[in-house]
This record gives structure tokens, sequence and C-alpha cells, in this order.
């Protein structure tokens, strides 16, 4: 784990203010794309002579845009380090960002669905403490309930955060393989990710330390490169692992010779 990280800092060694850059691209569009939809509602919020449904039409339709722009420029920041971390082309094309956009989506769907499968018993739990502490229940009963709630709260995140990371490789999916379609990403990149979880589990929570010191020091921003780089290589290690090693160009019997 730490020869991945220490080539990914490799990698980046005088690229730094570029990596940086690629990396914001996605937060430098996000603001000015809210300001334009804001003024657009307001605009048509004011405009009263414009039917109802057609300002929520074009709501709907500056929305979607916006947020296939934002995912447009991730895309292309996950292109980016892709491609330095393995050292292999991979073109953007607009089959690819549509399938990106839709990956987002299901994936989106699917962390509303089992954030409500995994996290509503500690809802629950959360909710019955505070029934027992306002209707001056005894304090045992109080306290194992309050006790209860916080550990099916970290079950529950320990499998959403390991169930989760199965769709982390839907990028490297689409810029290795070439897939436009959403459903198939999201199945190979489960697939890929089944052989490595743990590994690639406790990979995304070495970066803890870093993340807890971005918060009290400086912004975490500045770690986005080495994250990403780092991401990418851990992902070619892997699948190079996988792979047999080629036989030896030579005859066999000058091997044996």
């Amino acid at each position: 784990m730490m020869y991945i990280k220490i080539k990914a800092q490799k990698m980046l060694m005088g690229n730094n203010k570029k990596s940086l850059f690629v990396s914001l691209m996605p937060f430098f569009m996000t603001a000015p794309l809210l300001f334009l939809n804001y003024y657009l509602l307001i605009f048509l919020k004011n405009n009263g002579e414009t039917a109802m449904i057609f300002k929520i039409l074009i709501a709907v339709f500056s929305s979607a845009v916006s947020l296939f722009m934002i995912n447009a420029a991730s895309f292309i920041c996950e292109n980016f380090f892709y491609r330095k971390a393995t050292d292999s082309f991979a073109p953007v094309e607009l089959s690819g960002l549509f399938c990106s956009f839709a990956v987002k989506i299901l994936k989106t769907l699917l962390f509303f669905s089992w954030s409500a499968v995994f996290f509503s018993p500690s809802a629950v739990l959360a909710f019955c403490t505070y029934f027992a502490k306002t209707n001056s229940y005894s304090r045992e009963i109080t306290a194992t309930l309050a006790v209860s709630a916080g550990i099916t709260a970290l079950v529950g995140f320990g499998c959403f955060f390991i169930l989760f990371g199965r769709y982390s490789k839907c990028s490297y999916v689409q810029f290795a393989t070439g897939e436009s379609n959403p459903v198939k990403v999201l199945a190979k990149s489960a697939e890929l990710t089944e052989e490595n979880q743990i590994k690639y589990s406790l990979f995304r929570l070495s970066f803890l330390g870093w993340d807890l010191l971005c918060i009290l020091l400086f912004p975490i921003i500045y770690v986005l490169p080495y994250r990403n780089c780092a991401k990418y290589v851990f992902f070619s290690e892997s699948q190079k692992k996988k792979q047999p090693e080629a036989l030896s160009g030579k005859p066999i019997v000058f091997i044996f010779g």
C-alpha cells in the first residue's frame, strides 16, 4: 500500500499545479452554474406571464444540463489521472460522458436506497432513545437504547462503506474497456472490486489522517490530486497482479541450456 502511494507521489512531481487545477475543475464550474440556475429561477418566478408548466420544464432542463456539465468536468478529471497513473491513452467521447452521467444517477439511487436500509434501524433506535428520555424511562433503558443506536449506526456505516465501494471502479472500467452501458459498468466495477474489496476499503481508510489534517489545518483540495492518482495506481496494480506472467521469449531449449 505504501508502494502505491509513493508511486503516486512520484507521478505528481513537477505537475502539482496542473493536477490541482484539473482536480478543481468541477468545483470551478459548480458555483457559476448554480448561480445561473438561481438567476433563471428568480427570473421565471418574477415573470408572471410565463406558464407554470413551462417554468418547471425550463428549471428541470437547466438543472439537468448543469449537472451534466459538472459531471463532464469530473469525468475529464478522472481521465487525466487514469492516463497519468496507467500511462495509457483513453479518449473522452460523448457516449462516455452520457454513460458516466447515467452511472452517477444510478449510484445516487443506490446511495439513498441503501442509506434507508442500513441507517433506518439506528434512526428508529435513536427515536426510541429520545422517546424514553422525554417520558422519564429508567436510565438503564435509555442508556441501552442509546448504545444500541450507536452500535447499529456503526455497523450500518461499515456495511454501507464496503458495499458502496464496490462501484468505485466505474470510471476505471469505462477508460480501460470503453464500455458505454451504465448497468454493465456498475456490474464490472462490482466484479473487479470483489477480489480485493477489503484491501481497497483499508486503502480508502488510510487517507483518513489526511482528511482530518485538512479539516484542521488546510482545505482538503490540496490532497485531491494525490488521492486521485493513488486510486488509479491501486486499480492498475491490482489488475496487473491478476494477469498471468508472460513466458520467456526464448525457445525452451535455450532456457534449459
